[in-house]
């Protein structure tokens, strides 16, 4: 039997309405690398954004390297570039501490054929098995931008661009397969049409989405991008998202985060189990008035607390009263409940990056424009959006024609 672990949207540098997470992130990889060395897989997989930002600090960087060399002493460990990761920041990690220095780190920063990169096997359960793995970093838009084409990517042409690559990987995944040693495998930092989002994504939208029947069958998929933990349905073989494995935002905070532990056996079904993760401060929210709060102020030390207190009017002592009753815990925007009705209250993280499209959705439809309209400003805010993912952006057209002339010089006749 072959086992892999699979974890996902780590997230390191993320902050919480300007709040330092350092503290949680060290517990909760502390207990990832102990699952890892507790379980003894054959192989860890991490399906995307390892990092925050496209330019994580030193800070991050050392967390996450740190990490993954524990990850990396318990079994070969392999990480894809999300949508929020740099390939550039992928190549030079791999180029530092990949497996031309010994170790069994794999950074998969672009996607790559399957000769050179995008299919990686490895051995398992002592040498009698072994896990073939497909690897799929996250896929811009504009990657299928056509030169052709006036408006940019279309929706019919992301689907149909992703349908082909993942059609390659299968096909050479299946390229000498042996069904009674190998483990087929498939990790990829995607969006699958029907998963359920949270409201922290961002750049996740219906109109740049796999379906799930074009995943490649395999024994088992590793997904990343989605932050809330299940399963893919419906599909003939196990798919899941392992999920981030904090809370990122107030939406998430009644989530089970975990880490997937897969069972597999050639030729049969697998068995992927979430196990659980505890570590890291748990968010919590409170409405109530201030004396029900010192009634159950016990259970929100040590917490990021979200308070909405009732029978108050609005003043600048509010705070600090609510910060006497609840001393150990993190006070994240309190409001009388009279405020908060004023308006719509929203879970999400106002100090990070805009990754909201359903709080702009909501937005433009209190500023009176029609559905329709809306939903094209909401599209064209997810293009922006992926554009400063991008490292790669679309070109212009002015670009396109002075391309074309050093391409096609014309040279006088002598």
């Amino acid at each position: 039997m072959s086992r892999l672990l699979h974890t996902s949207d780590w997230h390191l540098g993320h902050t919480l309405y300007e709040h330092p997470r350092e503290e949680d992130f060290d517990a909760v990889l502390a207990e990832i690398v102990a699952i890892a060395q507790e379980s003894k897989p054959d192989l860890i997989v991490h399906s995307g954004d390892l990092f925050h930002s496209s330019r994580p600090t030193v800070r991050d960087l050392f967390r996450a390297m740190r990490t993954l060399r524990e990850l990396a002493a318990v079994a070969p460990t392999v990480v894809v570039a999300g949508n929020h990761d740099s390939p550039t920041y992928f190549e030079f990690l791999g180029f530092m501490s990949g497996p031309s220095c010994g170790r069994g780190l794999f950074f998969v920063d672009r996607v790559r054929p399957a000769r050179e990169g995008g299919v990686l096997t490895f051995d398992a359960s002592g040498g009698e098995e072994r896990i073939r793995l497909a690897v799929l970093p996250f896929v811009h838009p504009n990657r299928f931008w056509q030169r052709s084409s006036a408006s940019g990517t279309s929706y019919a042409d992301y689907a149909e661009g992703m349908r082909s690559l993942q059609g390659e990987l299968k096909e050479a995944l299946y390229e000498g397969y042996d069904p009674e040693r190998d483990i087929l495998a498939f990790t990829a930092h995607v969006f699958v049409t029907g998963a359920q989002t949270s409201p922290s994504e961002r750049a996740v939208s219906d109109d740049f989405a796999t379906p799930p029947e074009d995943l490649p069958v395999v024994s088992y998929a590793a997904l990343g991008h989605i932050h809330r933990p299940q399963a893919v349905e419906p599909l003939k073989f196990t798919a899941r998202y392992a999920g981030s494995p904090l809370p990122m935002d107030f939406g998430e905070a009644n989530e089970t985060k975990s880490v997937v532990i897969v069972d597999a056996v050639p030729g049969r079904p697998v068995r992927a189990l979430p196990r659980r993760l505890s570590s890291g401060r748990r968010l919590a929210h409170f409405t109530g008035t201030l004396d029900e709060l010192k009634a159950a102020a016990a259970q929100y030390d040590g917490t990021f607390l979200k308070p909405v207190i009732t029978g108050e009017e609005p003043d600048g002592l509010l705070s600090q009263k609510i910060a006497d009753i609840v001393p150990h815990a993190i006070l994240i925007n309190p409001i009388p409940a009279r405020q908060a009705a004023d308006g719509t209250v929203l879970d999400g993280d106002p100090g990070d990056e805009p990754e909201l499209p359903d709080a702009f959705r909501a937005y433009l439809a209190s500023k009176g424009l029609n559905a329709e309209t809306a939903e094209s400003t909401v599209t064209a805010f997810l293009h922006l959006l992926n554009e400063l993912d991008d490292e790669t952006l679309t070109p212009a057209p002015a670009e396109e024609l002075l391309s074309a002339a050093l391409e096609n010089t014309w040279t006088e006749a002598s």
